[in-house]
């Protein structure tokens, strides 16, 4: 692969019968990447958990950014006030699992970027043998 990433955009409905559709697609779009199996696992749980907060109604956005040794995920938009929550460890018993803690585990980094109208996207970074 060239310097540019390859760009794939994908517009899924938030129904849980399409999650199945989307697990499918990012394990395709990784494997182009030749990502160990966990590492395949790992960033369709990222995805997954990211989605299970967004609710059920409407679509969201996915956008890949693919290199050769790592993938970049634009998950959004989402409502802001879920994701931010869901996002906060602060108030969370030690060992619950919430999605910040899930997140820090299972990509190399995350970030959230203003979508306006209350609502952002969550970037994921993954990188082929790292975390």
């Amino acid at each position: 692969m060239s310097a540019q990433p390859e760009l794939i955009d994908l517009d899924a409905p938030l129904a849980g019968d399409f999650l199945a559709v989307v697990r499918l697609i990012i394990g395709g779009i990784a494997e182009r990447v030749d990502f160990a199996f966990e590492e395949i696992d790992d960033l369709q749980l990222a995805v997954e958990r990211l989605l299970a907060e967004a609710g059920t109604e409407g679509t969201v956005h996915l956008r890949f950014e693919v290199r050769d040794e790592a993938i970049r995920a634009h998950v959004g938009p989402l409502d802001e006030r879920a994701v931010a929550h869901a996002l906060r460890d602060g108030d969370a018993p030690l060992g619950e699992l919430t999605l910040g803690r899930i997140l820090t585990t299972v990509v190399d980094s995350f970030g959230v970027e203003d979508a306006g109208k209350d609502q952002i996207v969550v970037r994921l970074d993954k990188r082929r043998g790292w975390a």
